[in-house]
């Protein structure tokens, strides 16, 4: 691949295997670093990009994908023990599938909101903090709460999607 941001678009897809691995074997440590360096490729693909002038139609395609799956794997994890509830996650997913269908209906995609990457970032760091191994000062309490305001995003930014289409 010639393109250096969708070859770090790639390589964090890449890395969703040993992200799955970790969680099935509750290696949290591991997952913790993982999802810092899945957030790190998120930058730096699209700075990349956007600096050398390298957007294209599988880049635009592959990050969203890449990020809907680096992202939901782990709140998989984090609803199968109970730390997030069922039905948000179910929401999240409905979201994610409707955009995506809005975005392959559009024959140059759908550009990505600004709130839309608030919301993405907000969820790499409420993943960052609920997978840390900081217990003291509630810190996780700390991640719940990101998430939560990351879902609220969600739902606003999928009501701005709507308008749009």
């Amino acid at each position: 691949m010639r393109n250096l941001p969708n070859y770090i678009t790639s390589i964090r897809l890449i890395f969703t295997i040993p992200l799955i691995i970790f969680l099935e074997t509750n290696n949290t440590l591991f997952v913790w670093i993982i999802i810092i360096f899945g957030g790190l490729t998120d930058y730096l693909d699209g700075y990349f990009a956007r600096k050398l002038k390298l957007k294209t139609k599988i880049g635009a395609i592959l990050d969203p994908l890449a990020d809907k799956i680096f992202l939901i794997i782990p709140f998989i994890w984090l609803c199968k023990y109970e730390v997030i509830p069922f039905w948000s996650l179910s929401i999240l997913l409905i979201r994610e599938f409707l955009i995506s269908a809005f975005r392959g209906m559009q024959e140059n995609g759908l550009p990505a909101l600004k709130i839309g990457k608030y919301k993405t970032f907000l969820q790499f760091i409420s993943l960052v903090i609920l997978f840390s191994n900081f217990n003291q000062f509630h810190i996780q309490n700390i991640g719940i709460i990101i998430y939560w305001i990351s879902f609220v995003f969600s739902l606003v930014s999928l009501n701005t999607y709507l308008k749009i289409k």
